[in-house]
C-alpha cells in the first residue's frame, strides 16, 4: 500500500468520525465545515512538508475536500427525507445552492445571515 492511500484513508475515516459526531450533536453547519476544513488543512500542510509521501498534494486535498462535501450534502438529503421533504424541496436547484453554501462556508468561513 502506499502512503497516500494510507493517509487518504486515515484522514476519511476521520472525516467520516466528525461528520457522526456532528450530525448527533447538531452542531451548525458553519461548525461542521470549519472542522473537516481545519481536518484538511492540516493534511496538507502535513503532505507539503513531506513532499517524499505524496507526488500531488493538491490532488489529496481536492479529494478529501469532495469527500467531506459530499457527507455533508447526503446529509442534508437524508434530513429532508427524513422530515417529508417539506422544510426543503428536493430538487436540482437545492442540490446546487447546498453545494453552493458548503463551498461557501468552507472558503470564507461565515456565511451572511
Amino acid at each position: 500500500m502506499k502512503c497516500i492511500d494510507v493517509i487518504e484513508g486515515a484522514v476519511k475515516s476521520i472525516l467520516t468520525q466528525v461528520h457522526a459526531a456532528i450530525i448527533e450533536d447538531r452542531l451548525d453547519d458553519t461548525d461542521y465545515v470549519r472542522m473537516t476544513r481545519a481536518i484538511i488543512d492540516a493534511t496538507d500542510q502535513f503532505v507539503s512538508k513531506n513532499p517524499e509521501l505524496v507526488d500531488d498534494p493538491q490532488l489529496l486535498k481536492q479529494v478529501l475536500y469532495d469527500f467531506a462535501r459530499n457527507l455533508w450534502l447526503m446529509n442534508q438529503k437524508s434530513e429532508n427525507e427524513a422530515t417529508g421533504g417539506q422544510s426543503v424541496p428536493d430538487s436540482p436547484e437545492n442540490d446546487e445552492y447546498q453545494t453552493y453554501y458548503y463551498d461557501y462556508l468552507f472558503h470564507r468561513g461565515l456565511y451572511p445571515r
